[in-house]
């Protein structure tokens, strides 16, 4: 007794540091005579001195000249004139200082140039000849305003959009082109044929801005001589320079104007540039000995920034030592009040020991410290070199910021974090870890948890910085003002901080040796801009992080950070909108979690838009979330912006990265092979390959597993943006073009490889693009290994294909899966792939591509038992063969031989199959032959021809055992397992089933092994191992079941009986018979319903029912004298 599992197998898948110009003769100021870059520069330090090497770099500027001619000249401070320079007919060669330019007389000065006057250190004006212009509309002193900013620089409309609207308007783009407009009108300067607002050949805008007309050049010039006077000890010249240039404020920077986020960065720093320089120019005229001069200035400061404790302390020293102790004292309870009412808390400790000398009238302890809260002592006297020496400061720095609201999670990270900073005690030198993790990802909140865990063993203290690495509109600080900063901090005075990055490093270095300093050093865009910040001493550890791998940074051990577990992600959720209100609707907030990624910055912006909202419910939030193409719109509130984030990261890769990112985007699944980017860009695989290193050193993209990758679901949201904004629709068609053509080059060769399917090489005739042989090769040289891990991919891409309308190509692909589609047992996604590919294929008229997905689905119904359906596919499919697919017309005739055999139709079986030998014979296709060979000897065995029957079955195991056709040779093992069995030669048959059974298992076919092992228990059963032959049954009917392969259910069912009525258990057996029987039944097998009669009568008579088993022998009687033959 044998069926379908007889003959199947597998019928079953801060702005850049400035550069260092040398003394040259045609720079005869030297060194020192170098005017203020254009751009703006990073904030200082609170409180910190204002570096003269943070904006020392020679600059040039293109000059819009009256007779419109544009040329490029060096300026130098303090009037200095190019060598050479002169006035020639129609142009202007040399200007005058762009730091001390004197009021001009009848609208030209000296040189004939118009005299204008940019302002944007206060309200944003523009002045000519002393009048105030007409700007015209609010935005387009924003919009002026940012154009200031970026003086020399091509400015596009998008950096424009973001600098005058945190939440642009659907009509942003049009409105700014009005603006735009406005502004040109009124930048019409009367003397000059042009414009000063310019558009740019490709894009953009422009203003021209001559040196001296921008009131943050002469500001910045001026700070800068003051620097240069102080470090040569001239320090009544140097505050002389610092109150001119603090005079040129007339308020807040931007005063008046609601700006964007990409301006908003650039106002903070300009008003932490100006306090830096108040401080500095108020701890001057303190050492000075002129305290009443710095009075009315500090008021206004510390009126328009009252949480600004320096500026505080400096008035109250002001105050005591112009004889005013009284309303120093006043105003240290204004300060206290302000301090209570905004934060909760009182004054530092620094102020509050100000606070007792006034109070007690200390004036000699007054006059010893001048610079109170850290600030450096700056000596009034003659000039003299800077001496090096580090003053005594309060106590240790504690610079680290208040954690994240809601920290939640990471115990494992901080555990190993803590773990690592700790060892830095006993350790030989000084730790030093990096975090990097995706942008949102929650680096910065972890490092800081870190380090405050780790406080008290780093008793010297914390330094803290963020280096901007990733800060929309800020350029990354420069380690040479870091490095300023951090040795301010630790008491050397402004005036002996090297200006040389090396110098300075090494004197970091050796003040923190000897002592236990923990450093932090957040958001670091390189390897360069970290070392020279690393401390030296053994006890000393950094913390730092960054978007990026910082693969040169050798010495330090890499953590990276992936996103929130569901379980903290919720509890993040949970703490940021309260608990009760995720208990309300948990579901809706798993959908939250789920939809952001489990990103804690978006989990985060998510949460602020329900704070802001407390009717809100969350679903409602998580509806909005579930459109795709809106999410990155959903997940921006105030300053925070996911999308915004992953940009920062984008604008910083290679060109070359930039497209092989947004070719991502294309694709349907977030995990993808390294092959596929090399479809996309049409490059072989080793280059696609360096390009995705570059883009997990980016942390955009996150390795999956062997030459797999993934990206994180809002990231590939950001990359589909990028790709529909940038990639014209040709180019994208083509590029899924050949990323569905690699996948079926690549599948047609596993396929292949796996020798599993009895159609034979699966030869799709058709052009595509493929990989260079020798990779296609590596890549499939296992091939079930590369279909398990490919195989969610492959099928994305039949999709992918089909909607590009691709239908050759993603049919084909479609079906080159069968094979592995019946190996791994995935029906679902075999009858939902290839009914598709057949609607497209139909709809197209594709007729070849039409005939292999009918043979496809032909084998899935005949696997799932459903005989009808199946026979309407063959038929269908060989209606549409041609000589031109030889293979799949001997494969669909083979098929329908199958089914005519099991339905009892011999004759029409015969025919069939051997039409389908003659086919694979005349065309070399070994696994069809073998196939077609296997089903003519099983019609001789249902037919009792046993004889007939063993010859067909041994010249099937010649052909497969000499090709090395495994598959072919557990089949022919099988089918004289059977010969013997029927013959009662159980010991023979037996063997033969053990060993198809031991091929299959190596196959890791498990459908086979379980045809073999079906009848293997039978014949246990035969042989008197009754406890081992149920067992094994049982693990076939759970493979059976689990493959819905109701023929093989059925026939373990039958074996099930046997077993049970040899072991005297007729209740049992009859049970099971008749569940054999009802599926026989449905499935339309009449030679094994007429077998399972029989056993089924067998039962009904050891139970003494004459009746039931009458009836049944009568029906096996009738079904035999049907289909003509003994079937035994």
């Amino acid at each position: 007794m044998w069926g379908p599992a007889v003959l199947f197998p597998s019928r079953r898948a801060s702005p850049r540091p400035p550069a260092q110009i040398p003394h040259t003769p045609h720079d005869p100021a030297g060194p020192d005579a170098r005017a203020p870059c254009d751009e703006l520069l990073p904030a200082a330090a609170a409180g910190g001195a204002v570096t003269a090497h943070a904006h020392r770099s020679r600059w040039r500027r293109s000059r819009t000249l009256g007779s419109g001619t544009v040329v490029s000249l060096p300026f130098h401070h303090g009037g200095q004139r190019p060598l050479g320079a002169r006035r020639t007919a129609g142009s202007i060669v040399s200007g005058d200082s762009p730091v001390d330019r004197p009021a001009r007389a009848g609208g030209r000065d000296r040189t004939g140039m118009v005299d204008v006057d940019f302002r944007i250190l206060g309200r944003p004006d523009v002045y000519h000849d002393g009048k105030c212009l007409d700007i015209g509309a609010p935005k387009q002193r924003v919009v002026l305003a940012a154009l200031l900013l970026g003086t020399d620089q091509t400015l596009s409309a998008d950096r424009l959009v973001e600098s005058v609207w945190w939440h642009p308007p659907a009509a942003a783009s049009a409105n700014l082109r009005g603006y735009l407009a406005g502004l040109r009108r009124a930048l019409r300067v009367p003397g000059e044929r042009d414009s000063r607002l310019r558009t740019i050949r490709g894009g953009g805008y422009q203003l021209t801005v001559f040196p001296g007309e921008l009131d943050l050049d002469r500001f910045q010039g001026l700070v800068d001589q003051g620097e240069r006077a102080l470090r040569a000890g001239r320090a009544a010249e140097a505050a002389d320079r610092l109150e001119r240039a603090l005079q040129l404020w007339r308020g807040r920077a931007l005063d008046g104007v609601a700006c964007g986020p990409a301006l908003q960065a650039k106002v903070t720093w300009l008003d932490e540039r100006r306090l830096a320089v108040a401080e500095q120019w108020a701890q001057l005229q303190l050492d000075l000995g002129r305290p009443e001069s710095v009075v009315t200035e500090l008021r206004t400061l510390v009126a328009e920034h009252p949480l600004r404790e320096r500026l505080w302390s400096y008035l109250m020293l002001a105050l005591a030592r112009s004889g005013r102790p009284g309303e120093a004292l006043a105003a240290y309870a204004d300060l206290r009040a302000v301090l209570a009412g905004e934060l909760g808390t009182d004054p530092g400790p620094e102020l509050r020991q100000l606070y007792q000398l006034i109070l007690h009238g200390d004036d000699q302890a007054l006059e010893r410290d001048p610079a109170p809260i850290g600030a450096g002592r700056v000596d009034a006297g003659p000039a003299r070199p800077p001496t090096g020496r580090v003053e005594p400061v309060a106590g240790p720095p504690r610079q680290l910021p208040a954690g994240a609201d809601g920290f939640c999670g990471r115990t494992g990270e901080l555990d190993r974090l803590f773990q690592l900073l700790s060892g830095a005690i006993g350790w030989g030198g000084p730790v030093v870890v990096a975090i990097d993790g995706l942008a949102g990802v929650g680096k910065s909140a972890l490092a800081v948890a870190a380090a405050r865990t780790c406080m008290d063993g780093f008793p010297d203290g914390q330094l803290y910085v963020d280096l901007q690495g990733a800060s929309p509109g800020l350029q990354p600080l420069a380690p040479i003002e870091v490095l300023g900063r951090f040795l301010r901090t630790l008491g050397v005075r402004p005036v002996a901080v090297p200006d040389d990055e090396a110098e300075a490093a090494a004197m970091f270095r050796s003040l923190v040796a000897q002592r236990r300093v923990l450093v932090v050093l957040d958001d670091a865009a390189s390897v360069a801009q970290v070392r020279p910040l690393l401390p030296a001493g053994p006890g000393c550890a950094a913390l730092v992080t960054s978007r990026d791998v910082l693969l040169g940074l050798t010495e330090a051990v890499r953590v990276p950070l992936g996103v929130l577990s569901t379980e903290d992600a919720v509890d993040l959720l949970g703490h940021l909108i309260g608990p009760a209100r995720v208990a309300e609707d948990p579901a809706a907030a798993q959908r939250i979690v789920a939809l952001c990624g489990h990103l804690p910055l978006a989990l985060r912006i998510a949460a602020a838009r329900l704070v802001a909202r407390p009717g809100l419910p969350i679903a409602a939030l998580a509806d909005r979330l579930e459109a795709a193409q809106h999410r990155l719109d959903e997940l921006a509130v105030a300053d925070l912006a996911v999308r915004a984030s992953l940009e920062l990261t984008h604008r910083g890769l290679a060109a070359q990265t930039r497209t092989a990112f947004r070719r991502l985007g294309l694709l349907r699944q977030r995990e993808f092979p390294s092959w596929a980017l090399a479809a996309l860009l049409d490059v072989p695989l080793a280059p696609a390959e360096r390009l995705l290193d570059d883009l997990v050193a980016a942390n955009l993209v996150e390795p999956a597993g062997e030459s797999r990758y993934r990206l994180h679901d809002l990231v590939r949201l950001y990359a589909q943006e990028q790709a529909a904004a940038t990639e014209p629709a040709h180019a994208r068609a083509a590029a899924i073009r050949r990323l569905v053509g690699a996948a079926l080059a690549l599948a047609e060769r596993a396929d292949a490889r796996l020798s599993a399917d009895f159609l034979g090489v699966s030869r799709h005739r058709l052009p595509r693009w493929s990989l260079p042989q020798v990779e296609a090769e590596r890549l499939t040289a296992q091939p079930r290994d590369w279909f398990e891990r490919e195989h969610a991919f492959l099928v994305a891409a039949v999709d992918d294909g089909l909607d590009l309308g691709a239908t050759g190509l993603a049919g084909c692909l479609a079906a080159s899966l069968t094979t592995f589609f019946q190996i791994s047992n995935r029906f679902d996604d075999w009858r939902r792939v290839q009914t598709r590919a057949l609607a497209a294929a139909q709809r197209a008229g594709d007729r070849r591509t039409a005939l292999k997905l009918h043979r496809g689905l032909g084998e899935l119904d005949t696997i799932q038992d459903r005989y009808a359906d199946a026979i309407r596919h063959f038929e269908a499919a060989r209606a549409l063969s041609t000589a031109q697919e030889p293979e799949y017309e001997a494969a669909v005739t083979a098929g329908l031989g199958y089914l005519r055999r099991l339905r009892g139709e011999y004759g029409a079986a015969l025919r069939h199959f051997g039409r389908a030998r003659q086919l694979a014979a005349a065309h070399d296709n070994l696994n069809g032959l073998v196939y077609a060979t296997s089903g003519i000897g099983v019609v001789h065995l249902e037919r009792g021809q046993l004889a007939e029957a063993a010859a067909h079955f041994a010249e099937c195991l010649r052909l497969s055992r000499q090709a090395g056709y495994l598959p072919g040779e557990a089949q022919a093992l099988r089918c004289l397992g059977h010969v013997e069995r029927a013959s009662h030669a159980y010991d023979a048959a037996a063997a033969y089933l053990r060993a198809a059974q031991e091929i299959s298992e190596r196959l890791g076919d498990r459908l086979g092994a379980a045809h073999a092992g079906c009848w293997l228990g039978e014949m246990w059963v035969r042989q008197g191992r009754h406890a081992e032959a149920r067992w094994l049954l049982a693990r076939c009917l759970w493979v059976y079941r689990d493959y819905a392969n109701a023929w093989g259910e059925a026939g373990t069912l039958w074996v099930l009986a046997v077993a049970q009525l040899a072991v005297g258990r007729p209740r049992a057996a009859c049970r099971r018979a008749e569940q054999a029987v009802t599926v026989w039944r449905r499935i339309g097998s009449p030679y094994w319903l007429a077998i399972g009669l029989d056993t089924l009568a067998e039962a009904h008579e050891a139970l003494g029912e004459g009746a039931p088993a009458e009836r049944a022998r009568h029906e096996a009687k009738e079904l035999r004298d049907r289909l003509g033959g003994p079937l035994s």
